[in-house]
């Protein structure tokens, strides 16, 4: 239960702003836009950074308090409540990306600045090591942590009536097969992927399992079908119930994706029915590998600058792909004119990180302008 009057106070203020019936009509918006229907708008989520209201904690210090932890990672969902774009309200626990990796005993760092990151065990031997000994206990160190977060959630947030209701939770960040190999063993996997390239394959035979695990863990935990769910950003999963992440394989060429990467990915989908793929970085060299691998239903890009959106949206409905879109607005005026004055499927809107909103009143212009066809100002860096 909570310790806190201000977190008492913010999750009261929480529950009385929630629209049952704005939270029904975003799900039937992404409903519509996963079946492949001309939708009543473009689904749209504006990130903007939760109000002073609202209780804020850095990272470190909510790493291993769990209403702290829970309170922070409530802060986006709350967001919502307020903006009323088409966000759905979801929350996960917000312990970056080494929720795998801790499994395996591999230490992280953890710092306010750059949230969490996998040391890397950088030793052969010490990965071999790693590989005999198989999929790690998913209930074990940071496992616990990881599940308290919801058991705690599920108890603070069954005491609000449209909270219970309008509310999901997140399988938390389970990465995908290279990114976790890479966070297990460090740079080093670029020099063992030509020196040890079927250890390689063992510790992605390895961490494919259990991502799989991971994730099939807390669906069932969570309540939610394998093949369909909720995800981070207020996302509906309707076609596929993962997400990957191929951070580090857009390092890689295209001949090592199509060797280490994309059969693991596969692997991954399969259990789920698919699912949605993430990058960051520069992936064009690799976007028609990506684009076929079975199961890649919605493709996020982190770096969406290094794309143009006209072209690429092109190249996600050839291949019966939506796009969740996070860059440059310009060319939205023209998808709409290619479809008749109609608003263009398969498609959604997520302005962060250089396009990210200041704050709530921003945030409120920037969401007019995208259901204007408006572009939105970009930040410096």
């Amino acid at each position: 239960m909570l310790r806190t009057d201000a977190h008492k106070r913010a999750l009261d203020h929480f529950d009385k702003i929630v629209d049952l019936d704005h939270v029904r009509s975003c799900e039937q918006v992404q409903a519509n836009i996963w079946a492949g229907k001309t939708p009543q708008r473009i689904p749209t989520f504006i990130y903007f950074p939760p109000p002073s209201e609202w209780p804020p904690y850095p990272f470190t210090e909510a790493w291993d308090d769990v209403e702290k932890q829970f309170m922070t990672a409530m802060g986006m969902a709350y967001c919502g409540a307020l903006l009323k774009d088409d966000r759905l309200l979801t929350v996960t626990p917000e312990y970056g990306v080494v929720n795998i990796p801790e499994l395996f005993g591999v230490p992280s760092i953890v710092t306010d600045l750059g949230w969490s990151m996998s040391e890397g065990l950088q030793d052969l031997d010490t990965v071999r090591a790693l590989i005999d000994r198989g999929v790690p206990d998913l209930r074990s160190g940071h496992g616990a942590k990881t599940e308290a977060f919801f058991d705690f959630g599920a108890e603070v947030v069954a005491q609000y009536e449209n909270l219970s209701e309008a509310l999901h939770f997140v399988v938390p960040d389970n990465q995908g097969p290279f990114d976790l190999a890479h966070l297990i063993w460090g740079q080093e996997i670029f020099y063992a992927l030509y020196e040890h390239p079927d250890v390689v394959h063992q510790l992605l035979d390895l961490v494919t399992e259990t991502y799989i695990e991971f994730s099939r863990f807390y669906k069932q935990k969570l309540g939610e079908p394998a093949h369909s769910g909720y995800h981070i950003c207020g996302v509906r999963l309707v076609r596929g119930g993962v997400r990957i992440c191929d951070d580090t394989p857009v390092l890689c060429s295209a001949d090592t994706y199509r060797e280490f990467i994309r059969p693991y990915n596969e692997r991954a989908y399969a259990p789920f029915s698919g699912g949605w793929l993430h990058y960051c970085g520069d992936g064009n060299h690799l976007l028609q590998q990506m684009l076929a691998t079975p199961g890649v239903n919605a493709v996020h890009m982190g770096n969406p600058d290094h794309c143009d959106l006209y072209e690429l949206y092109q190249q996600m409905r050839a291949a019966e792909v939506v796009l969740i879109w996070s860059g440059s607005l310009e060319r939205m005026g023209e998808l709409r004119a290619d479809n008749g004055g109609r608003h263009p499927t398969g498609l959604m809107i997520l302005t962060e990180n250089r396009y990210a909103s200041a704050d709530l009143d921003h945030a409120r212009a920037d969401l007019q302008r995208v259901r204007d066809y408006q572009p939105i100002a970009k930040a410096p860096y």
